[in-house]
């Protein structure tokens, strides 16, 4: 089965011909190359490695800040293995820092402005 008959084409505006109305879809056989790099081609914009790395672990650390004391929680139910204090020592540590820091309270703060259930 061809490709173009799994995606049709915008219908024409009647000023539009067919190759612009293929312009949205470069994938397809026959199709206009844009005047601008798309998320297809070796030219498109990326991020290197480093910059979307540096960008998860803030994601991360936001969230970890967020869940502290959930954090200490689910570390008191680990299994009693070699490392598992230094674990629940870190995340009571962490939590504490939270807590020094008012993080706990801004987010009851802010579920209360937005009128979001705690747990």
């Amino acid at each position: 089965m061809a490709m173009d008959l799994l995606i049709p084409p915008r219908p024409s505006n009647g000023h539009l011909g067919a190759a612009a109305s293929q312009r949205h879809q470069p994938w397809l056989p026959g199709a206009v190359p844009l005047p601008v790099s798309d998320d297809f081609s070796a030219a498109s914009a990326t991020h290197r490695l480093r910059g979307v790395a540096l960008g998860l672990v803030l994601a991360a650390l936001v969230l970890a800040m967020g869940r502290s004391a959930q954090i200490v929680d689910a570390a008191y139910g680990l299994d009693t293995l070699p490392g598992t204090e230094m674990l629940i020592a870190a995340a009571e540590a962490w939590h504490e820092h939270m807590t020094s820091l008012g993080v706990p309270e801004a987010l009851t703060a802010l579920r209360q402005a937005l009128g979001v259930a705690s747990e």
